[in-house]
């Protein structure tokens, strides 16, 4: 009888703790399906995310289609060189980790089409992962990016993949972007497999260095291109309207936006290719 009291005991705890977990909070309710049915409604969500029409770009004072792209990825991944090396055509062998969030833009022509590409580079530290993934909201394209060099900078490009398809619209594009393809002596990332998990994503996929500039323009030519080609060519053919306008000056400006205050020096040399 004690065993089978227990065996009582333990399945109605067990209860409360179900009943516990699907109530999530008071402000959500959590309903409960049979596996099968998990699976068609998930199924049905992307579908109708699928067939949702992309938003239309805005449209600048002067002209230009706002282009908002967001560099990801872990920290010393090389994004700002990345951006510095598109932007001025640059490379600086410091490295300063950036706080927060650093802001660039270019105008550039995708096809005729003039394009303002706001250049939004965000620190990769996890304790800014919160404040930086508030920007994936608003973004029409993100450069996810890993150091070939680094090992787990690539096993991590999992979570910010996922963050980026929580967090962002579903007609953003990405671009995965294995950076420091000049440190081939140190590579442990090899270029299979960074275009299988690109594959296994459906995104695009170069390896790039800032350092020579190899793949630099051509990536982010690339994704600019595909968001012309769905959220202005595609929008208009579906009888999309005319897009929004934008009051902002397209004069280009560079800022850095702290979210949070320095430690320390910030200012360290680095060898090879850098953030």
């Amino acid at each position: 009888m004690d065993g089978v009291q227990r065996l009582k005991t333990a399945g109605a705890a067990l209860h409360r703790i179900i009943a516990c977990e699907l109530r999530v909070n008071s402000n959500r309710t959590c309903y409960y399906y049979p596996k099968e049915k998990q699976t068609t409604t998930i199924h049905n969500t992307m579908d109708n995310n699928a067939q949702q029409q992309p938003r239309p770009l805005q449209m600048g004072a002067k002209g230009a289609y706002i282009v908002r792209l967001l560099m990801v990825g872990d920290s010393a991944c090389g994004k700002t060189s990345l951006v510095l090396r598109f932007d001025q055509n640059v490379f600086s062998t410091k490295f300063v980790t950036t706080i927060g969030v650093d802001y660039r833009d270019k105008m550039v022509k995708i096809e005729g089409a003039p394009m303002r590409l706001q250049l939004w580079d965000t620190a990769g530290q996890e304790r800014f992962r919160s404040l930086t993934s508030n920007f994936f909201g608003r973004a029409d394209g993100f450069v996810l990016t890993y150091d070939i060099s680094n090992r787990p900078s690539f096993d991590h490009v999992i979570g910010w993949m996922r963050d980026i398809k929580t967090r962002a619209p579903p007609d953003c594009d990405i671009v995965l972007c294995g950076n420091k393809c000049d440190l081939d002596n140190d590579r442990v990332v090899t270029y299979e497999e960074g275009k299988q998990l690109a594959d296994e994503y459906g995104v695009q996929f170069f390896e790039s260095s800032a350092l020579t500039g190899q793949n630099v323009e051509a990536m982010f030519t690339a994704l600019a291109t595909t968001i012309k080609h769905k959220r202005i060519d595609d929008y208009l053919e579906g009888g999309g309207g005319a897009p929004s306008t934008d009051g902002a000056s397209t004069t280009t400006d560079n800022r850095t936006i702290h979210l949070a205050p320095t430690e320390g020096g910030g200012s360290s040399k680095s060898p090879g290719c850098c953030q």
